[in-house]
Order: structure tokens, then sequence, then C-alpha cells
């Protein structure tokens, strides 16, 4: 028979599906090998349809030649050049792992289902096996109980003839007469034992022959046996080839979701990381420009109460001004206008509210760097706190004004000015 050809649709020669059990697919046999036989069919192409009905047949009855047809039947159905089989074709499998996990799962059931239907076929033939074998051995031990009644009785006739020619029963003759038997008794016992004979030598050929059927039935069983086994051994190595399959899909599957889920988990962790980063950024932005707010707004405030204490003290010296001053005043406040600064450093008392000079300087006494220095009210004189303390002169109580004198190295308060007045 030729080999099938790739454009062989069989399923669709068989007018069957491709899930038709195996009774359905012979009785489609039965229904169109009537049909398309040449006999009846007068066709030109009768021949080779009868071929191709016999070849499908011959495939799809044979479960692992229907296997294998089944595993190359989607390229088959694809290749189909007719437009009503490329419609009647099943779509190809898809390549999704979903599709294929279900492939794999249907292919151990039919493997299983298979092996199952074997498991039935192969008792209910063991069955018949052992009903026969059971019968063989029946009728073995019946001809072998026959034979031996048989040779039991054989052996009786001899021993009893050998009684009647022993030199015993000669001695004793005259003693003890018997009867002549007759001839028609002696040709009775010799049939008799001739039908013996011939029953036990059909008997022992019956026996033979069905020990050769007992051992032609025990060896077909072995070998049915033998097949069985091969077959559900090849299921076996199918179905332990497909669940590696599966469990090594499996297995990738579940490293490349740890993988996904590894992958995730460290991109939730840097974006928390940089959501950090970025806050704690901001944060430091945040108190930065905070803190530069707050030293503007502290420079500002120094600035503005500079500029209120130089606008007190510009006011207090012109109203000092106004006034008539008294004899010998005490160099309080500012210098007299017209005095140059060697003059009132000289002759200033460097008392009163020394008020601040922000910025970062030398002292001039000390130079120390400091980052403000203190202005004298009356010389314009800068030194920094420390040695603005030994630079004024601890002075009486003037009686004048009697305005109290502030203690050496101190700054007295702005209430201090309003005690006098």
């Amino acid at each position: 028979m030729a080999p099938a050809k790739d454009t062989d649709d069989y399923y669709l020669v068989l007018e069957v599906v491709q899930t038709a059990t195996p009774e359905q697919i012979t009785r489609s046999y039965r229904r169109l090998a009537l049909k398309l036989h040449p006999d009846r069919n007068a066709k030109h192409d009768a021949t080779e349809a009868f071929q191709l009905l016999a070849r499908a047949y011959e495939t799809l009855k044979d479960e692992t030649k229907r296997r294998d047809y089944d595993i190359v039947y989607p390229s088959i159905t694809q290749t189909r050049s007719s437009p009503q089989t490329r419609q009647e074709s099943r779509p190809p499998p898809t390549s999704t792992p979903q599709s294929q996990a279900l492939r794999d799962k249907t292919r151990i059931a039919e493997l299983q289902k298979s092996k199952q239907e074997r498991a039935v076929r192969w008792w209910s033939k063991k069955n018949t096996f052992d009903s026969s074998i059971f019968e063989l051995h029946r009728d073995i031990r019946r001809l072998e109980q026959e034979i031996k009644i048989l040779d039991s009785i054989a052996a009786a006739d001899a021993a009893e003839e050998a009684l009647k020619n022993s030199w015993g029963t000669w001695l004793l003759s005259p003693i003890y007469k018997k009867v002549e038997e007759s001839e028609e008794e002696k040709a009775y016992k010799d049939r008799a034992r001739q039908e013996r004979r011939i029953e036990k030598d059909m008997k022992e050929r019956r026996l033979e022959l069905k020990k050769v059927v007992l051992g032609t039935e025990e060896c077909l069983l072995r070998e049915a046996k033998e097949r069985v086994d091969a077959a559900d051994l090849v299921d076996d190595v199918k179905i332990r080839e497909i669940q590696d399959k599966i469990r090594f899909r499996e297995a990738s599957e579940r490293q490349e979701r740890e993988r996904q889920e590894r992958e995730r988990v460290e991109k939730i962790r840097k974006q928390q990381q940089e959501q950090a980063q970025r806050m704690w950024e901001e944060a430091a932005a945040l108190r930065k420009k905070q803190a530069e707010e707050r030293a503007a707004a502290e420079q500002k405030r120094q600035e503005e109460q500079a500029k209120k204490w130089q606008k007190f003290f510009d006011d207090e010296t012109k109203r000092r001004r106004e006034q008539q001053a008294p004899v010998n005043p005490p160099n309080f406040f500012f210098t007299p206008q017209g005095s140059n600064h060697q003059t009132s450093t000289s002759t200033c008392g460097h008392h009163g509210w020394w008020p601040k000079v922000q910025g970062r300087t030398a002292c001039p006494e000390c130079d120390d760097i400091w980052t403000y220095l203190l202005q004298c009210p009356d010389c314009d004189m800068k030194a920094c706190p420390r040695c603005q303390g030994e630079i004024r002169r601890r002075t009486p109580r003037n009686k004048g004004t009697n305005r109290r004198v502030p203690p050496r190295g101190r700054s007295p308060s702005p209430d201090y000015y309003h005690d006098g007045y």
C-alpha cells in the first residue's frame, strides 16, 4: 500500500469528525465500502477512491497510527486546496501557553482513556483465554483419568491372564477344576481388550491434541499480555514525557513569574527610594529656603531695628541741640557739629547705646573676625562687643541731667534714655 500523502484527510474520506470513536469509524467504513466498491461503482477513479478509503480505515482503526496521524493532521488541514475542505478543517492550534497546556492535558486524558479501554479489552480477552484454558485443563484431567482407568483394566486383564498361565495354577488344576471358557467368551474378551486399546489410543491422541491447544492458548495469552504491557509502557512513556514537559513549562512559568515579581518589587523599591530621595531633597530645599527666608527676615528686622535706633538717635540729637546745653555737659550722645572724628573720639565718653553694624569684618582693636561690630553713637567709633566694654569709661551720675551712667562693659537698653526725662 502506498504511503499516506500530506493532502489526504482521512477523517474527510471516512466522513467522520476527528473525535469519532472506533465504532463510528468502522460503521462509516462499511457503509462507504459498499458504496465505493469498484464492482458497484462505474466511475473511472473508483479503484483509487476505494484504496484511499481502505488506507484511511487502516490508519484510523489502529490507535498508534491514529495518534501519529493526529499529530500531523493540523498541517494537512492547512494544505488542502479545496475551499470546502478549508471551511470544514479545524483551525490550527495556537501557540499560547494556555492552549499548549490544554493540549497536553487533553493528550494525557486521551492516553489514559486509551489505557483504560485497552485494559477493558485485555480483561475481556483474558477472561476468554482463562475460560478456554480452564476447559482444556479439565478435559486433560478427564482424559488422563480415563486413560488411567483403561490402563488399570488392561493391567488387571494381564494379571488375570498371567495367573491363569502360571505354574501354580497348573499344579492346582487337578484339585481345582475350572469351567473352560467358550470360544464366544474368548472372542468377546479379545474384542473388549482391542476396543480398550483403541479407545486408549484415541484418548492419548486427544490428550496430546488438548495439550498442544493448551500450549497454544497459553502462548497466545502471554503474547497478548506482552502486547498490552508494551502498549501500556509506550503510553506511560508518552504520559511521562508530557508530564515532564508540563512540569518544565510550569517551572519556567514559575521562574518567569518570580523574575517578574522580583523586577516589580525592585522597581517599586527604586521608585520608593527615588520618591524618598526626592522628598528629602524637597524637604532640604524647603528647609534651606525657610532658613534663607528666616535669615532674610532677621536681617531685615535687624536693619529695620538699626534704622529705628538711628532715627531715634537722630531725633534725640536734634532735640538736644535745640535745647540749651548744661554747664559741663557730658559727652553722652553725639559730638557737636563741626568737630572732626579725631577730636570727637578723644573727647567722647563712649556712652549711650551702641547700635550694631552688620557685616563680617575684623575688629579694629583686637583684629578678631566678627559678624557685626558696635558703633559709638557720638564718635562713630567701631569695636567688637568685647573691646566695646573695655573702651567705655565708667562716669558718675550727671547732676545736670540727673541721668544714670550705665555700668562699664554694658550697653544701656533703649529705656535707659527715658529715665531722666
